[in-house]
C-alpha cells in the first residue's frame, strides 16, 4: 500500500492550473498572502436572495463583521442586524429601485453578492421552453441585471466587488437538471468574460460554485410539470432527484461558505471562480479537466448516475 495518496500528492499549487480556481480550504489559507487585503474593508454591501440559504448566511455573515449590509429579496428575510430590501431578480423596474434606494441612504455599494437563485429538475425532454426560460430569466438574467445595476456607481466611486454564487452544477453537467446547470454554466462563462472590461475601473469579480450545503434549495426545487409517473424518464428521473436530495440535506451548513465569501469581500484581487466544495466534489472538477471526456464520464455517472 503507498504511503500517501496520490491526490495528497499533489502540490495546490500544481493542481490548481487546472482548475483555473482554487477550493475553499486551499483559498483560505493562500489567497490572501498570494493577492493581498485591502486596506479598507467594504462597508457598503448588497446581499441578493437573503431570505434563505446561503443568502441569508451571507448577509448574518457580513452584517456580524461589521459591514453596512442590505439583504433583498422577493420574500421577507428575518433580518435583525442588517436593512431588508424588497428585489424581484426577474423584475428590472424592482432590481434598479432597490439599488437606486441604497445609493440614496449610502452613496456607494462596495460589494455585492449575488445568491438569488432557483432550481429546476426534470428530463431535458419534458422540459418545455417555457420552463426554461422563466428558469433562466431568474437564474442568469438575474445576475445579470443586478450586476449591471450597480456598475454604474462602482464605476464612479472607482472599484467594488462582484461576487456571484453559481454552483459545482456550473462546472460539471449533472443528469436531470440540465436546465439548472446549463444557467450556471452561463454564470461562470459571463464573469469570465466581464472580468477583463471591468479591471481598468478597479472592479473585481468572481464566481464562487458551490458544492451540497444544507439549504431550501431541496424543498423548493421545481419540477417540469411534464414528468410524472409512467413517462419514459420517470423512475431514473426519481432515482436522481432523492440523490440529489439526501446529498443537500447531509451537506454543511451554509455559515461555511458565508465565512469564505466574508474573506472574499476582503480581497483585492478575486480569483475568477472559487470552488466552494468538500474535496471529492473540488476532486470532481479537477477530473474533468484532466481526464478523457469519456473516463470522467463515467466517474461522474458512477457518482450522480441514476
Amino acid at each position: 500500500m503507498p504511503s500517501q495518496s496520490p491526490i495528497r500528492s499533489l502540490r495546490p499549487a500544481k493542481w490548481w492550473r487546472f482548475l483555473g480556481s482554487a477550493p475553499v480550504s486551499a483559498l483560505a489559507s493562500s489567497a490572501a498572502d498570494r493577492s493581498g487585503r485591502c486596506g479598507r474593508r467594504p462597508s457598503v454591501v448588497l446581499v441578493t436572495g437573503s431570505s434563505s440559504g446561503i443568502g441569508l448566511a451571507t448577509a448574518q455573515r457580513l452584517a456580524a463583521s461589521g459591514h453596512a449590509v442590505y439583504g433583498a429579496s422577493r420574500s421577507k428575510s428575518p433580518a435583525v442586524s442588517w436593512t431588508q430590501l424588497t428585489m424581484d431578480v426577474s423584475d428590472d423596474i424592482s432590481v434598479d429601485a432597490a439599488i437606486s434606494e441604497i445609493l440614496a441612504r449610502e452613496g456607494r455599494i462596495d460589494a455585492v453578492v449575488h445568491c438569488a437563485g432557483v432550481s429546476l429538475a426534470g428530463p431535458f425532454e419534458d422540459t418545455t421552453t417555457a420552463e426554461a426560460k422563466h428558469h433562466f430569466d431568474i437564474n442568469y438574467f438575474g445576475a445579470c441585471r443586478v450586476v449591471r445595476a450597480v456598475l454604474p456607481a462602482m464605476r464612479r466611486q472607482g472599484g467594488g466587488r462582484i461576487i456571484v454564487v453559481g454552483s459545482i452544477g456550473g462546472l460539471l453537467g449533472l443528469p436531470f437538471v440540465g436546465q439548472y446547470c446549463a444557467a450556471k454554466f452561463a454564470l461562470d462563462g459571463l464573469i469570465e468574460s466581464i472580468r477583463p472590461e471591468l479591471r481598468s475601473f478597479g472592479i473585481e469579480a468572481t464566481v464562487v460554485h458551490p458544492g451540497d450545503f444544507k439549504t431550501p434549495i431541496t424543498d423548493n426545487r421545481a419540477i417540469t410539470g411534464a414528468t410524472m409517473p409512467g413517462t419514459p424518464y420517470f423512475s431514473a428521473f426519481q432515482r436522481a432527484v432523492a440523490f440529489y436530495g439526501k446529498v443537500e440535506r447531509e451537506g454543511r451548513h451554509p455559515d461555511v461558505l458565508a465565512r469564505r465569501i466574508d474573506r472574499l469581500v476582503d480581497q483585492r484581487r478575486l480569483p475568477v471562480r472559487v470552488v466552494a466544495g468538500k474535496p471529492l466534489e473540488v476532486l470532481g472538477v479537477l477530473a474533468k479537466r484532466s481526464l478523457p471526456s469519456r473516463v470522467f464520464e463515467r466517474i461522474r455517472d458512477a457518482a450522480y448516475g441514476p
